[in-house]
C-alpha cells in the first residue's frame, strides 16, 4: 500500500493561507492579488489609469494618472472599500489615499 507525505488532509484554502502568511510570499502575492481585485471590483477602464496599488497599515495607496478620475473616486471612498473588502472577504482596508 502506498504511504502518503501527509497523514491529514488540507484544504486548498488553508495552503494558501499558510503559503501566504509567510513573510518572503506573502507581500508579492498580496500585490498581485490587489491588482487583480481592484481590476474586478472598479473595471477595465478605471483600472488603466492607475499605475500603483499597494496596502500599508490596512490603507490602501493608489497611484492615479488623472486628475478628474481621482477627484470622481474621492467622492466615493467608503463605497469603494465596502466593495474591495467584500470581494477580498475580510476587512483589510480602512482607508484609501489616492496619489
Amino acid at each position: 500500500m502506498k504511504e502518503y507525505r501527509f497523514k491529514e488532509t488540507n484544504s486548498v484554502k488553508s495552503i494558501i493561507q499558510k503559503i501566504t502568511s509567510n513573510k518572503f510570499f506573502g507581500n508579492g502575492l498580496k500585490k498581485v492579488f490587489l491588482k487583480k481585485i481592484w481590476l474586478n471590483v472598479m473595471g477595465k477602464n478605471v483600472s488603466q489609469y492607475t499605475s500603483n496599488i499597494y496596502i500599508k497599515d490596512h490603507t490602501l495607496y493608489l497611484k492615479i494618472n488623472s486628475s478628474t478620475l481621482k477627484q470622481e473616486l474621492s467622492y466615493g471612498t467608503e463605497k469603494i472599500i465596502d466593495n474591495l473588502n467584500s470581494e477580498i472577504g475580510s476587512v483589510q482596508i480602512k482607508k484609501i489615499i489616492f496619489t
